[in-house]
């Protein structure tokens, strides 16, 4: 399984154990309701409840991500609906409202989830403060507010670590260059602003001698991060470069004309000469991209020779 599937899964197992896990807790809120003999608000706990396990289930029979979350917007919409009316009716449903940024906060984007709390705290700041009595006002809204800055908190730490792990995922562990996947992602884009823009787009190709292969596993990596280290210091700041699947690497170059990379592949030689690897048989190869390619075109082309 590929490191991107692999993230996949485990943010969808989260969302689906945390959909359980707030069922759970709904369930008891229903159970205490109902002994309390407090039936309306016992039905609506155990109507999310059910909500959260029934969701729980389609995400787990379906493993995929939807372009469009409707069912994390529905929940949403009802539980802010339901807490704002409802506590225009009784005071009992304002421990309800707590849930309200946790929730949106694990279901949602950070921004998307600003906008949603944002919007439904005004309303509950104003509700609150004209329909309850000063001390209920106070302890309301400090609970609200420790609840609300604790779920952004959790975003802000939850984006920072997926920022990271979209790094380590789109990134060779151990050349620290960027993998196959994202140099499809990033040669897509970059044909498509070079159409777009009339601009030119170079590829640097440095291919592995095939001895390499008969190497031990410790002195072939020794080899590839070497050289990846070779290929770094002569990148310039909007140059990238990647490790392919067949351990060769290739120099992405947007805005750049066959002189610079020449210019490239010639430092590279020089370097290469100058290092410990000057009797190995390193293959460097300068190809442009044409109107007519695509991404696999162009590729099967790089990848064809070396100079």
């Amino acid at each position: 399984m590929e490191k991107t599937q692999l993230h996949s899964l485990v943010v969808l197992q989260v969302k689906i154990i945390y959909c359980l896990l707030a069922a759970l807790g709904l369930s008891v809120i229903a159970v205490l309701d109902l002994l309390e003999s407090k039936y309306l608000f016992a039905t609506v706990a155990a109507s999310f409840s059910l909500g959260l396990v029934v969701y729980a289930g389609y995400l787990l029979l379906r493993r995929k991500k939807r372009s469009s979350p409707y069912p994390e917007w529905l929940l949403v919409g009802l539980l802010c609906v339901f807490t704002l009316f409802g506590m225009q009716e009784s005071a009992q449903v304002v421990h309800w409202i707590y849930f309200v940024p946790i929730y949106s906060y694990f279901l949602f984007s950070l921004r998307v989830a600003s906008y949603i709390t944002l919007v439904y705290s005004v309303a509950l700041v104003a509700l609150v403060l004209l329909q309850f009595d000063p001390y209920l006002r106070l302890q309301t809204l400090f609970t609200y507010a420790a609840c609300y800055v604790f779920s952004v908190m959790y975003a802000l730490i939850n984006e920072h670590n997926g920022r990271g792990m979209t790094q380590v995922v789109h990134t060779d562990s151990l050349t620290q260059v960027y993998n196959e996947h994202q140099l499809l992602l990033d040669l897509n884009k970059e044909i498509t602003r070079a159409d777009r823009m009339r601009c030119d787009l170079m590829l640097v190709t440095v291919t592995t001698p095939e001895r390499w292969q008969c190497l031990k596993v410790e002195d072939y990596e020794q080899r590839l991060l070497y050289l990846g280290r070779r290929i770094k210091p002569y990148l310039r700041p909007y140059d990238t470069c990647y490790r392919m699947q067949n351990d060769d690497f290739i120099v992405l170059m947007p805005h750049s004309d066959e002189q610079q990379a020449q210019q490239l592949a010639s430092q590279l030689r020089d370097s290469l000469t100058n290092s410990r690897l000057q009797q190995e048989v390193i293959g460097i190869a300068v190809e442009a991209y044409q109107p007519e390619d695509d991404v696999e075109t162009l590729l099967q082309r790089v990848q064809g020779g070396s100079l």
